[in-house]
């Protein structure tokens, strides 16, 4: 689910301010400011953000979804109305309210895989990136930049980051799918102060009676 949400956060563009740099050459100035905002992040030990996700179809038809997300480390939470989905770094749970089960499989991220831990520093390897440009979300003010996948097997072309201009953490992103699908993710706040603990990272059957185990892993 978080794969869709951000293919990156982050997480973490258009064809015609891309082609104005040379392949295998990125953006000193969009550098400057995501290596910031890598490093901001950096300083956090927890992090607390809640989010609306669009998924805007070719067709102009639209769908939206809110949801949470809790971060320390490789560590992280989302919630949504419908499910949760827990990770301690080695071991994920999802779990489904509706049918009051939980899926428990194995974390294997892949290397270039867009997940909650490396969103905010995955452009140094996988990524063209370039300065497009200061834009306001809101009363926001913001910096734009665009990344591109390095590999051009992703089912994206290109990502749209959208950095406030005083933290440069992530305010707003848009994934450009190749299927004509755009994707939006809209930070609605921020809190870097939380504190939580590793046990809220993993899921307690105590709190849930009755609930089913399928347990996929290997």
């Amino acid at each position: 689910m978080f794969q869709k949400l951000l293919f990156i956060l982050f997480p973490f563009v258009l064809v015609a301010n891309i082609s104005r740099v040379k392949p295998n050459q990125n953006d000193p100035k969009a550098k400057t400011i995501l290596d910031q905002s890598a490093a901001n992040y950096k300083t956090y030990k927890s992090v607390n953000a809640k989010f609306t996700f669009t998924t805007q179809n070719p067709d102009n038809t639209s769908s939206k979804t809110k949801g949470e997300i809790f971060l320390k480390g490789e560590k992280y939470k989302l919630v949504f109305d419908d499910q949760e989905v827990i990770c301690d770094s080695k071991v994920v749970w999802t779990y489904l309210k509706d049918m009051n089960e939980v899926q428990i499989t194995d974390y294997e991220p892949q290397k270039d895989e867009i997940t909650p831990s490396n969103i905010f520093t995955i452009y140094k390897s996988d990524f063209y990136y370039l300065y497009s440009g200061d834009e306001n979300v809101g009363e926001v003010k913001c910096n734009m930049i665009d990344l591109t996948p390095i590999d051009k097997t992703k089912p994206f072309f290109k990502v749209r980051l959208w950095l406030d201009n005083s933290n440069k953490m992530v305010k707003k992103m848009k994934i450009f799918d190749k299927n004509g699908i755009r994707y939006f993710y809209d930070i609605n706040s921020f809190n870097s102060k939380i504190v939580l603990e590793d046990a809220f990272f993993t899921f307690d059957k105590v709190k849930h009676p009755g609930v089913t185990v399928e347990d996929l892993r290997l």
